[in-house]
């Protein structure tokens, strides 16, 4: 009926699919999409706005006209919160986008995540 090499190839496939589901382009509407607490669609385009756009570099009126507003700042950091998971008054699981600033211009740009292991 159906060969290994056939076999793998579906599979293969299919996994590629599965894959993409999690993945989508950066769009700086769809980046802002929200309720001001959670936003859907930053998580699956946190990594093609980290491999295609330039962050590094950017000042900060550049990032916010890309990103527009962060949920915290400060003089060091801009903070836009990718995924959180609450459960009854603490979170339990947090993932961040995390611009480190100088002289208001981006030095560092990483995704932050913390699970709360007291489940």
């Amino acid at each position: 009926m159906f060969n290994k090499k056939t076999i793998a190839l579906l599979s293969l496939i299919i996994l590629s699919f599965v894959a993409c589901k999690n993945h989508s382009k950066f769009d700086r509407d769809d980046w802002n999409d929200g309720d001001g607490l959670t936003f859907a669609y930053r998580p699956k385009m946190v990594d093609d706005l980290l491999e295609n756009y330039k962050l590094k570099g950017l000042k900060y009126q550049q990032v916010v006209h890309l990103l527009h507003r962060p949920q915290q700042s400060n003089p060091t950091q801009m903070i836009y919160e990718l995924d959180e998971i609450l459960k009854p008054g603490t979170p339990h699981y947090v993932k961040q986008l995390i611009l480190t600033m100088k002289d208001s211009v981006v030095v560092d740009a990483k995704v932050y995540e913390h699970t709360d292991k007291k489940i």
